[in-house]
């Protein structure tokens, strides 16, 4: 099978920040990273962040789907934590890199279902993401999901 690509373009947006152009869509990324709670874009770390999520959460609907396990709705809280984030502030002395060490995120997928059923939505899920796969060899992932009525 010939190898399947995606391409995305990247334009840079002033004073800082980017639009990615995919297909027909796009949207706008701030820093990198920012440290500011109230800072006024999303950071290329967040989406970063949030397509693990989004990756786990259209896993698990696609999934349930096919294995026709009524989900009625799922949830995941992502966190990401950096090696040294002083290292990207460029703080004199600091060594290593501003890469991130780990990610933990933690899914609640409602449903009545028998607990078994959910937890093979789930292990599949898991063996068949992209994003999960991806990160699994770049950083430490904590994944757990648990079911909630």
């Amino acid at each position: 099978m010939e190898d399947t690509r995606w391409t995305l373009r990247v334009t840079a947006v002033r004073p800082s920040g980017s639009t990615v152009h995919v297909r027909k869509h796009s949207f706008t990324a701030g820093a990198p990273i920012s440290f500011d709670t109230e800072y006024g874009a999303i950071t290329a770390m967040e989406y970063l962040l949030g397509a693990l999520g989004a990756d786990l959460v259209g896993g698990i609907q696609a999934v349930a789907r096919r294995r026709r396990v009524e989900i009625d709705d799922v949830e995941v809280v992502v966190h990401g934590v950096l090696h040294n984030p002083m290292v990207y502030l460029r703080v004199v002395g600091e060594v290593g890199d501003a890469g991130i060490r780990a990610i933990e995120a933690r899914v609640y997928i409602s449903s009545l279902e028998d607990e078994a059923r959910v937890r093979a939505v789930w292990t599949e899920v898991l063996e068949i993401s992209p994003t999960v796969n991806t990160l699994t060899r770049a950083v430490t992932l904590d994944l757990a999901y648990q079911q909630v009525l």
